[in-house]
């Protein structure tokens, strides 16, 4: 269908892939008003700082219903991710981190529902990529400060009862798996997930409007491809969220290794 939509006579033209990843040019296209993902993650932190805000200003101890909802967002990160995984005591003093790093991936990845925007700005690759590069540094910093670099170097590449005969192939391989495969695949992990995502979305959504504009046997099937639209939306809605716990248990779990004596 978005192939058929491309031929000449025809009405409707499927979206650019730089349509789906910026804003529309202005004027002569010789400048574009703002890349869509630097905009939406300048509104998202706008938005996470007010709710905060606006969530916990005027605290008491029966709590108004914003500041209700405030408090279950940051203790479900705080009792469902960080003691679970850290202890109550790391678990605690690193809850602040986790939620804020829970909430942010959340509504950036929410943006690709929200109309008008319609854009997940983690399936922008510098955005996992950087979010990644925080959870790898801070995992890192942390371990060599409480075993030293060296005991840090041994503690996540020399596992406990390996027989020295195996252990350059066992180290190399944890070396490997804890300092360079586990960034990567944070990163990737998210991107790809929301990216694939956002096309989905775009296909069924030009497919619709096609189908649409055709006015003749075709056009019966749309109603089939916007439901398959409203399908995928709520799909989204979940992944949304799984993806943004799933970043937040790995770099969790990553913090807990660093700052545990023995694996």
């Amino acid at each position: 269908m978005l192939l058929a939509a491309t031929g000449e006579g025809d009405k409707y033209k499927p979206p650019t892939v730089e349509h789906a990843f910026f804003f529309d040019k202005i004027g002569d296209g010789s400048w574009i008003a703002s890349v869509k993902a630097m905009t939406l993650l300048g509104l998202g932190v706008v938005l996470i700082i007010a709710f905060m805000i606006w969530t916990s200003r005027n605290a008491k101890v029966v709590p108004s219903k914003l500041q209700f909802l405030g408090e279950s967002l940051y203790g479900f990160v705080r009792n469902s991710i960080a003691v679970e995984m850290m202890g109550k005591r790391d678990g605690l003093r690193w809850a602040p981190f986790l939620a804020s790093l829970f909430i942010f991936i959340l509504v950036l990845n929410l943006f690709g529902i929200v109309p008008l925007a319609q854009f997940p700005v983690t399936s922008h690759f510098a955005i996992p990529v950087v979010l990644a590069g925080i959870v790898y540094v801070i995992y890192n910093v942390v371990g060599i400060r409480k075993h030293g670099f060296v005991g840090y170097f041994k503690l996540m590449t020399i596992p406990p009862g390996v027989p020295v005969a195996v252990l350059p192939l066992v180290m190399t391989i944890e070396f490997a798996s804890n300092f360079l495969i586990r960034p990567f695949t944070l990163a990737v992990r998210l991107f790809a997930n929301t990216f694939a995502g956002h096309l989905i979305l775009t296909i069924f959504g030009t497919a619709t409007l096609y189908m649409i504009d055709q006015a003749s046997l075709v056009t019966l099937v749309a109603p089939l491809s916007a439901g398959m639209l409203i399908i995928m939306t709520f799909f989204e809605l979940m992944v949304a969220g799984l993806q943004a716990y799933v970043f937040t248990v790995l770099a969790a779990f990553y913090i807990q290794s660093a700052l545990a004596d023995e694996h």
